[in-house]
């Protein structure tokens, strides 16, 4: 891939991490109150978009860091596998809740809208499936044999170098979450509580006297 579709890339995935957070923190307030399914995919939107700024902050803090020599090479891919393999699991689960949500909406409500919507979140979800399938052994692979040959004193730093890695992949991975969080709770504390109808104030009244 080359720097300028790497660019591009980059800044989609991004500005849909930044949609994401922004789309859950529309609804938070609405769905703490409701509890259920609506604030279950509450959760999986604030996932997939933490798990999206993660994946920006790491490959950004990676390439800069191979750019000034900093880390090696193979650190630098040590580094994104490891990221990759922690960030999967969440991915996919994800994924597929917000996909038979989708499903869902498309089959009650239909409309050209609601059926794109769940096309384009069922090929997301093989596409990123089988991502996971052709790479996932290769990424674990590639790690035991760096995390091998660094204890035994490697030629990039020893415990040096497994540390590096560590702290690149946990920088990145707390900035992700603390974005996705400043983000909706921003947004939701400029939409109002919902409100709740007369009678229901007045036993909630009662019982507390």
């Amino acid at each position: 891939m080359g720097p300028v579709l790497f660019a591009l890339v980059w800044v989609l995935n991004f500005g849909i991490s930044v949609w994401n957070a922004y789309a859950v923190g529309k609804v938070w307030v609405e769905a703490r109150h409701e509890n259920g399914w609506h604030r279950f995919m509450c959760w999986m939107g604030a996932v997939m978009s933490a798990c999206g700024f993660t994946w920006c902050y790491l490959s950004f803090l990676v390439l800069t860091a191979s750019y000034f020599q900093w880390i090696t090479e193979q650190q630098a891919m040590v580094s994104l596998n490891l990221g990759y393999i922690l960030l999967i699991p969440f991915l996919l689960f994800a994924g597929y809740a917000i996909t038979l949500d989708s499903w869902v909406r498309a089959y009650r409500q239909g409309g050209f809208l609601n059926y794109g919507v769940a096309a384009w979140n069922t090929y997301a979800n093989i596409h990123n499936t089988y991502s996971a399938w052709q790479n996932l052994g290769g990424a674990f692979t590639s790690l035991g044999d760096f995390f091998k040959g660094e204890r035994k004193g490697g030629k990039d730093g020893g415990a040096g170098a497994i540390v590096v890695v560590i702290l690149l992949v946990a920088l990145a991975l707390l900035a992700g979450v603390i974005t996705t969080a400043v983000i909706i709770r921003r947004v939701a504390a400029t939409d109002p509580l919902p409100q709740q109808p007369a009678d229901s104030l007045e036993s909630v009244g009662e019982k507390k006297g």
